[in-house]
């Protein structure tokens, strides 16, 4: 019986909570992956896997696992999956169109209940419309809608300003002296932070926002080429008890069917 548990850490306030499993595409990639939904607060948590490769098990209340890898669920903007879903259905090349909103769930090669589930959310659907689309009301009963890039252009810009840029990646700007290199370097990094639930076509065009981030890229080139200049001791100097550098840390992915 051990070997059918899983240990699955949640976020204190979803503790207790009737969560949903849900199979939606990735923003990314399209695959298949697992995420959870809070039907009452119309929210969405990712199942993050962490792997720790057979070197750890876990231990119950009678019980042991000897495979000690976990699910982490970590909150995710489900406008990220309802971006890539409108996008394949309304987008081709730099054109446009309008697609009946409603058939997503029949169109999409996923499951069918799960994106339903997901559009039931009428709060969050509803945002999902007003932040990213433009939408016509055919009749009563019909909504089109088609992606408006301005829209989307302008929340992917918010969701990158620098106030959010996360204390876990001060080190991509120490020794940055000059305040506006500086600034263009923590927004670059908030671009790829975020490119890792967009479609290319969103990531060129957000890069393209934030005018190319070239002076970034000439600064790390430089810092790369000074780098590179230096000699490191081989690792058979090490002091005994110091961490080799090549340690591969535990591999963290997110978790597919």
């Amino acid at each position: 019986m051990s070997a059918d548990r899983k240990v699955i850490i949640v976020p204190e306030k979803y503790s207790g909570r009737s969560l949903k499993r849900l199979q939606l595409p990735h923003p990314r990639t399209g695959a298949p992956c697992s995420y959870y939904a809070d039907m009452e607060s119309e929210s969405l948590l990712e199942v993050v896997g962490v792997d720790m490769n057979g070197k750890r098990s876990w231990m119950g209340n009678g019980w042991v696992r000897s495979d000690g890898s976990l699910s982490m669920l970590t909150p995710v903007d489900p406008l990220f999956i309802y971006l890539s879903m409108i996008t394949n259905m309304s987008v081709s090349g730099e054109e446009t169109k309008f697609v009946d909103v409603d058939s997503i769930s029949l169109e999409s090669q996923m499951d069918a209940q799960s994106i339903s589930a997901l559009m039931s959310m009428s709060t969050l659907k509803q945002r999902a419309l007003d932040v990213l689309c433009e939408a016509r009301q055919i009749s009563d009963n019909v909504c089109v809608v088609k992606i408006d890039q301005g829209k989307v252009l302008s929340w992917l810009k918010r969701k990158c300003s620098v106030e959010r840029f996360p204390a876990a990646l001060n080190g991509c700007v120490e020794g940055i002296a000059d305040e506006e290199l500086r600034e263009q370097t923590k927004a670059r990094e908030m671009v790829l932070l975020v490119s890792e639930y967009l479609q290319p076509f969103w990531t060129d065009k957000l890069i393209s926002e934030f005018g190319g981030f070239a002076q970034v890229c000439e600064n790390e080139k430089k810092a790369t080429k000074a780098n590179s200049a230096i000699a490191f001791d081989s690792p058979e100097s090490y002091t005994p008890g110091v961490a080799d550098p090549k340690t591969k840390l535990a591999s963290v992915k997110q978790e597919h069917r």
